[in-house]
């Protein structure tokens, strides 16, 4: 590292360090306003540029909410997604589990500590404390020291990163783009027809298809599972796939190869229907082609075509991702105190089935738009493998960018 790189803590770089707050609950006039309003779950070092929920003027004003200017960097501090960072790119409030930093432009770049943090993510997750939930608090991470250089190579630094999450960040609206006319494409085909369905079409039920439904639990008794199944945070034979996962698209839970072996029914290869059942209950993916082998995690079912019925894959996963396939889905959930159905009920569902002839030939008109999203998805990765590996080099001063002439705002 250059000797031009200097030790400041977090409080050093900053303008102001404040935290927020959470409007009542029971008071519906406090929500559904026009205040962008972050929660710590929406942290996963990446930029915000709107929140899940929002707040009204009035629970603004009789909450500990905040204003937080853009361009802060926002530090959560309690739960799963503790000492993760992100970015906003709007004004917005949050609650009180997020650390909100203004950052001292004069001293240091809002995405340079951003990257900075980013970087030092496990160092900082080591500081939380908490025996049953691991949390920092705002005092930890004014302390926490970090180096910085010279503001002409911190815009380097981020001109060469901001450069890869720019087209990351455009390769995710054009997935996003896709998915919406795949829906809009299906809703036109099928859903608008179904009041006035042709003769062809059939009433079958789910269990009925040449399908392959299975889950976790197929593999064996709790007490097998318990036996033969260990479930690693480092990285092993396969990839063991969670909702989490799949929502986050990074897999960071994996298991062993015998463990892999034991969980042969619900072993995945890419383009599986995958459907929370626990929880979580109607969420559907479609499962990614990885780089390692993948098997099922647990409160999910698997659903997939036959070889010789392989057209209904795309068929069914629209169909459940639509309003429709959601309704159908509430009608077989249940639970006071968690939602959940299992692979009988599921079974029983009764679905309005076109002619094969008609599928087969929507079929063959959508694969080139699935092909390409899964193009698009590789991209995706292998950029973020491309960042998360010059990160720790440009953050070290490893990588060396006082030659390198980058084109700065």
């Amino acid at each position: 590292m250059s000797l031009e790189w200097s030790s400041r803590t977090i409080d050093d770089v900053c303008s102001k360090v404040s935290s927020g707050g959470t409007p009542k609950s029971t008071n519906e006039d406090y929500y559904g306003g026009d205040i962008p309003w972050l929660n710590t779950k929406e942290i996963n070092f990446n930029r915000i540029y709107d929140t899940e929920k929002h707040i009204s003027e009035l629970g603004f004003q009789n909450s500990a909410a905040k204003w937080v200017k853009k361009n802060s960097v926002i530090v959560a501090m309690y739960g799963a997604t503790a000492a993760k960072v992100a970015m906003n790119m709007v004004d917005l409030t949050t609650n009180q589990a997020c650390c909100n930093l203004t950052i001292n432009e004069e001293i240091a770049k809002p995405k340079f500590v951003y990257y900075h943090l980013y970087n030092n993510f496990e160092k900082l997750m080591n500081l939380a404390s908490g025996a049953a939930q691991q949390n920092l608090n705002s005092q930890t991470i004014k302390d926490f020291e970090i180096k910085i250089p010279s503001l002409e190579i911190q815009e380097k630094i981020i001109n060469i990163l901001s450069t890869i999450d720019d087209k990351i960040e455009t390769n995710i609206r054009i997935n996003k783009n896709l998915d919406d006319l795949l829906d809009l494409l299906f809703k036109e085909y099928f859903i608008n027809k179904f009041d006035n369905a042709d003769t062809n079409w059939k009433i079958k039920k789910i269990g009925e298809l040449p399908l392959i439904i299975t889950d976790y639990v197929a593999n064996g008794s709790f007490a097998s599972l318990k036996e033969n199944v260990s479930i690693l945070d480092y990285e092993d034979y396969a990839y063991f796939i969670r909702n989490t996962d799949l929502k986050a698209k990074c897999f960071e839970k994996f298991v062993n190869k015998h463990s892999y072996d034991f969980l042969k029914k619900s072993s995945l290869y890419g383009n599986e229907i995958i459907i929370s059942n626990v929880g979580d209950v109607g969420s559907v993916f479609l499962c990614p082609f990885l780089d390692k082998p993948m098997t099922l995690g647990n409160n999910m079912i698997l659903v997939k075509s036959n070889d010789d019925a392989i057209y209904l894959n795309f068929y069914l996963f629209l169909l459940f991702r639509s309003n429709f396939g959601q309704y159908l889905i509430s009608t077989i959930t249940a639970g006071s105190v968690q939602s959940k159905f299992n692979k009988t009920e599921f079974k029983s569902l009764e679905l309005i089935m076109p002619d094969d002839e008609v599928i087969i030939k929507f079929n063959e008109f959508i694969s080139p738009i699935f092909n390409y999203k899964n193009k698009i998805s590789d991209e995706i990765t292998n950029l973020t493998k491309l960042r998360d590996t010059l990160l720790p080099k440009l953050m070290s001063g490893e990588i060396d960018v006082s030659e390198i002439n980058c084109d700065l705002e």
